[in-house]
């Protein structure tokens, strides 16, 4: 009885500790500079984006936020990266469909655990795709490139910046729906992939309106279609691609998550600070010239979103007929 008792009590006493070590921790959180880990080249969508967000957030922690490029594997080496690291909260991931629910169904042998080796901060952003061909492509719409495309059937390429990225699976959807043919070359990232297309090298790539839209301003793209339900607010003048006869919705997101294990106390206000920073009108202005759609979310509202997209990403992987390598 009274080792039970001596038990009893030294359990409840490292409970206690342990409790009081969490909240010391939270309470001093941050006290060093954050990494926050980009899993893909520079020049990109994720690249931009994370970058506004990393200089909101660290004004709002009143810690230097990091951002560290570790592209390779369609994300999967910064994902690793993020997964190993410490839970405390300092190490991050500008995580995306890639790394949460494209991988685990493409990837027969993955490097972490899509599911249980991270816990979700909070939802960044909500983007666009577009359509985006080289200017000498005879094509000034959708229609007219889905002609085009038939007329030469086989002939045509189109990039994305990886295997398994959602830029390859929102082109193969494109493919399916129009009953086109086309060639896949996959790229180290997005500004590699839209480069070939500039050069003529490639013809067709969807990609981020956020990417797209400055190379079209110089006239090394031309944008024939957003996959959006509606019209973007930064290009309201680019047709939808379901306005165009071919009902192909599809977007991608970024989120903020942490390796599993990264104390409640941390997390929360990790959520808090993400949802302040996307709060502030310049930062929003930014985010919306960049052609994502900020956003805000609780803990459980991001993890459920990242469940769901997880379930919907693997259907249209199957549906687009991507087995696992």
């Amino acid at each position: 009885m009274i080792r039970r008792t001596l038990l009893s009590a030294a359990l409840v006493l490292s409970a206690t500790l342990y409790s009081g070590a969490v909240m010391a921790q939270a309470q001093n959180f941050p006290d060093k500079p954050l990494q926050l880990i980009v899993p893909f080249a520079p020049g990109g969508n994720a690249d931009i984006v994370a970058r506004v967000i990393a200089q909101g957030l660290s004004d709002e922690l009143g810690q230097p936020v990091l951002v560290v490029n570790k592209a390779g594997a369609n994300a999967a080496i910064g994902a690793e990266f993020v997964a190993r690291a410490a839970p405390n909260g300092l190490t991050l991931l500008f995580a995306t469909a890639e790394t949460h629910a494209l991988n685990p169904h493409l990837r027969k042998s993955l490097p972490y655990d899509a599911v249980n080796d991270f816990v979700s901060i909070g939802i960044v952003d909500r983007f666009p795709f577009s359509l985006v061909v080289n200017p000498t492509v005879p094509s000034g719409s959708l229609t007219e490139f889905v002609a085009h495309a038939k007329r030469n059937d086989g002939k045509l390429n189109f990039a994305s910046w990886g295997n398994g990225s959602t830029s390859q699976i929102a082109f193969e959807q494109i493919k399916q729906v129009a009953g086109i043919r086309l060639e896949h070359v996959p790229f180290q990232g997005a500004a590699p992939a839209i480069t070939a297309v500039a050069a003529g090298d490639v013809q067709a790539f969807v990609v981020p309106l956020s990417v797209a839209l400055p190379h079209a301003s110089a006239g090394r793209v031309k944008v024939l279609a957003v996959t959006s339900a509606a019209r973007e607010p930064a290009a309201p003048n680019i047709p939808t691609a379901t306005e165009q006869g071919l009902p192909v919705v599809i977007s991608g997101w970024h989120i903020l998550a942490a390796p599993a294990g990264t104390p409640a106390p941390v997390l929360a206000r990790l959520n808090a600070a993400l949802n302040a920073v996307n709060a502030k009108a310049d930062i929003r202005e930014k985010l919306v010239r960049a052609g994502v759609q900020p956003a805000s979310s609780s803990l459980e509202e991001v993890a459920q979103m990242v469940r769901t997209e997880y379930r919907r990403w693997g259907e249209v992987a199957r549906k687009a007929g991507l087995e696992p390598q």
